[in-house]
């Protein structure tokens, strides 16, 4: 019934166009006016029709939209095209858009190490977990739309925009529609969005704004009280859909606010001279990962639907002509001088530190991108949770710039659950308080609670006036098994404490260098769980000074597809102290501690270098050289690098596909890795790895003995799963020196 009904009113709007309106004489020429409903992703069929309505070159008059309605209707009236809004939707990352999160590569080197591992993460005040009015604050899409409005920055009556335009969203104290129709348009669109539990709501004069669509989320009442005499409307919301389509969080929040809408739809509908619908009932609010293909719907809809644009467009001009082109309608805005720079919000964060990260400077020009990368320089350092900008025009091409700013809680408490192969089950925790002490400072408490346990106490102090020098203090403990082999068959299984005291001075260069200067006081306590006729035990103790250098610049710290990730070691171990017992089978014990105690120090040296290029859109080509030397060592198994496993989980480890973790002892080794990582489908990864290393080269005498060198080999298969909050990844691998097939599983994150 429904479909002839609407069969019915678009047949007589071609009438209409056809007879009537050549025959009928207006005072003035009739207004057109087009409404976008609201539907997340599926809204992205808006613009197939936008297309095809610039093709007919059909002028609209007035426009008003919701939800994705009213982005894409506000970008479309302030002057782009259709052809332009496919070219920005296309280039858009809708994860980054999505996401709560910055990108890892804005993040910087100081704080990669904790980004991104826990599945929970909560702010705390008071003692008492803290969660805001949504899951998502979309750091991205603030500045993502400040950088497509820039254009019309001086414009705030959004009648004075190339088509007059309004948007709707609902005030959350009362329930009723809000008309948003001057202010800030990025705050107007933004709000219209704001699916409620969803994105974050929006503060609005003494009240909060979430998403139009809950109320109306087909705005035609609005438009033909602006004066459209014709009215055009694209609607995407066709009924409630069956609940076994409902197949993540942005859907089933969707569906709610959709239950109120429905009886609105039916009367909204009625005043609509033609009514498009375009076929996207199979997709949902949240399928942003099918974009294309609603893209294509779209045009295929657009098409149909031009004959009935172009005879409007055709009859229209007849009567009253008019001189239009859809395309050259945005005013041209590529850069700005800024003013001055005001703060709204700054309460218990550095002020200087907020303007040291976005560098903006009163009276410099900046375009829009040079302003975001500031911005999301600051929201990365994770003193926000959310730092956008205004623009309040001043003198023609200039403006101030308005810094709004919500501050992440001080304290963060963060939980995530892990499981490996070697370390087994745990529950990682961490408490992080920023300025606890002094303000600039990170002081951080982290523990992996399970089989082993390992935990971290660590205190960063930054100065300077761009706050990138660091004064580390740190204490780290942790319990891990060393095993021993003799070739595939594990002979013995020691219990390994270790503890040290870290102080360094760090410098960070931009965003993915650092340098450090330290010295640890570190300390090995070893008893064997399960050994041969032979067991040590006892402890060994040293001072090592160090420098080391590190930069990082891949895009993700799971399944990177580009960047690379660097690390250079170089130090002096010093002050060697030991008590060190052999056991024979019956008990008789030898002190061996004169081996450690009184010897010189010896030399480490350290380089890793991982690479990642993308061959595709699925495949990516990887490889990893190391460089670890230890020279003027005795050799002593807790001096020495540990060959293998998929990661590296603890110190002086050297990953080895092939081997377990610890498999093989050595003061020295070279490898290089390659590898093929290929994207099976969404979040599935197929990894495959080969390696070849020299090892125990470096001798007590000599830093290379060509007698003393061994090679092995080794390759590995890998199926990973990147769920995100809960990484799953298993993989086969086998080395042919040792003979063996070794299994290993990666649940979450490591310590």
């Amino acid at each position: 019934m429904a479909n002839k009904t609407l069969l019915y009113k678009n047949i007589f709007f071609i009438v209409f166009i056809s007879i009537i309106l050549p025959n009928t004489l207006f005072a003035q020429r009739p207004k057109v006016g087009l409404v976008l409903s609201g539907g997340g992703a599926k809204g992205i069929s808006h613009i197939g029709i936008l297309q095809a309505i610039d093709s007919a070159g059909l002028r609209i008059d007035y426009l008003t939209g919701t939800s994705m309605g009213s982005i894409i209707g506000g970008l479309y009236a302030i002057g782009y095209s259709g052809k332009e809004i496919e070219t920005i939707s296309d280039n858009l990352d809708w994860d980054a858009i999505l996401s709560n999160k910055p990108n890892f590569t804005d993040i910087s080197i100081d704080e990669k190490d904790e980004y991104g591992k826990y599945s929970v993460e909560l702010g705390i005040k008071d003692f008492k977990p803290q969660l805001g009015t949504g899951l998502i604050e979309s750091e991205e899409l603030w500045l993502t739309l400040n950088e497509l409005f820039l254009p019309v920055y001086n414009i705030k009556d959004f009648s004075k925009f190339n088509i007059p335009f309004k948007c709707i969203a609902t005030d959350l104290s009362d329930g009723k529609a809000v008309v948003l129709s001057e202010g800030e348009i990025v705050t107007a669109v933004r709000s219209s969005m704001a699916i409620p539990s969803v994105f974050t709501a929006i503060d609005y004069d003494s009240t909060k704004l979430v998403d139009g669509g809950i109320i109306r989320n087909f705005p035609v009442t609005d438009i033909k009280e602006m004066g459209a005499d014709i009215v055009i409307g694209v609607n995407l919301f066709t009924g409630l859909p069956d609940i076994s389509k409902l197949n993540n969080m942005l859907d089933v929040f969707y569906q709610i606010t959709q239950y109120r809408d429905a009886e609105d739809l039916v009367k909204q509908k009625k005043l609509c001279n033609l009514i498009i619908e375009p076929p996207v009932g199979k997709y949902s609010a949240g399928s942003f990962d099918a974009t294309a293909e609603i893209m294509l719907i779209g045009k295929e809809i657009g098409k149909l639907y031009y004959p009935y644009f172009k005879n409007l467009a055709d009859s229209l001009n007849n009567l009253y002509p008019v001189n239009y082109s859809p395309n050259g309608r945005l005013p041209i805005t590529e850069h700005i001088v800024i003013d001055k720079v005001n703060f709204e919000g700054i309460r218990n964060t550095s002020m200087s530190l907020l303007m040291d990260k976005i560098q903006i400077k009163p009276g410099n020009t900046y375009s829009a991108k040079q302003i975001n990368k500031g911005f999301r320089k600051a929201y990365s350092s994770r003193y926000y949770d959310n730092v956008y900008y205004e623009l309040k025009p001043t003198t023609e091409g200039h403006a101030e710039l308005l810094c709004k700013v919500k501050e992440s809680l001080l304290t963060q408490v963060k939980l995530g659950l892990s499981y490996h192969s070697y370390s087994g089950a745990a529950i990682l925790a961490n408490v992080t308080v920023r300025n606890l002490l002094l303000d600039k400072s990170r002081t951080m408490f982290k523990i992996a609670a399970g089989e082993y346990l390992r935990f971290l106490v660590e205190h960063k102090q930054a100065f300077g006036p761009k706050a990138n020098n660091y004064f580390n203090l740190s204490f780290e403990k942790e319990n891990l098994p060393l095993n021993m082999y003799d070739e595939a068959v594990k002979t013995s299984q020691y219990n390994v404490s270790y503890s040290r005291f870290d102080l360094n001075y760090t410098r960070v260069f931009g965003t993915n260098w650092s340098l450090a200067a330290g010295i640890k006081s570190q300390k090995n306590t070893f008893s064997p769980e399960v050994a041969d006729d032979f067991k040590v035990k006892g402890d060994m103790s040293n001072l090592h000074t160090y420098l080391r250098a590190e930069s990082k610049t891949i895009n993700r710290r799971l399944y990177p597809t580009s960047g690379y990730e660097f690390s250079a070691e170089a130090g002096i171990l010093s002050n060697r102290k030991a008590k060190i017992n052999i056991y024979d089978s019956e008990g008789i014990s030898i002190d061996t501690s004169e081996l450690i105690n009184g010897k010189p120090e010896y030399y480490r040296f350290m380089i890793n270098y991982s690479k990642y290029n993308t061959l595709n859109a699925k495949l990516v080509f990887l490889y990893n050289l190391q460089a670890y030397v230890t020279l003027n060592s005795q050799g002593f198994i807790f001096d020495n690098f540990y060959m293998g496993g998929i990661q590296q989980l603890y110190d002086r480890q050297s990953v080895f596909v092939g081997l377990n973790e610890g498999q093989i002892t050595t003061t020295s080794l070279t490898s290089i890795l390659a590898g093929l990582q290929y994207n099976l489908i969404g979040s599935l990864f197929l990894t495959g790895k080969v390696n070849t290393a020299m090892y125990n080269f470096s001798t007590l005498q000599k830093a290379y003995d060509p007698d003393q060198v061994k090679w092995i080999n080794g390759f590995s298969l890998g199926l990973g799963y990147n769920l995100g909050v809960l990484p799953m990844e298993f993989t086969a691998m086998y080395s042919p020196e040792i003979g063996a097939i070794y299994s290993h599983v990666k649940i979450g994150f490591v310590f």
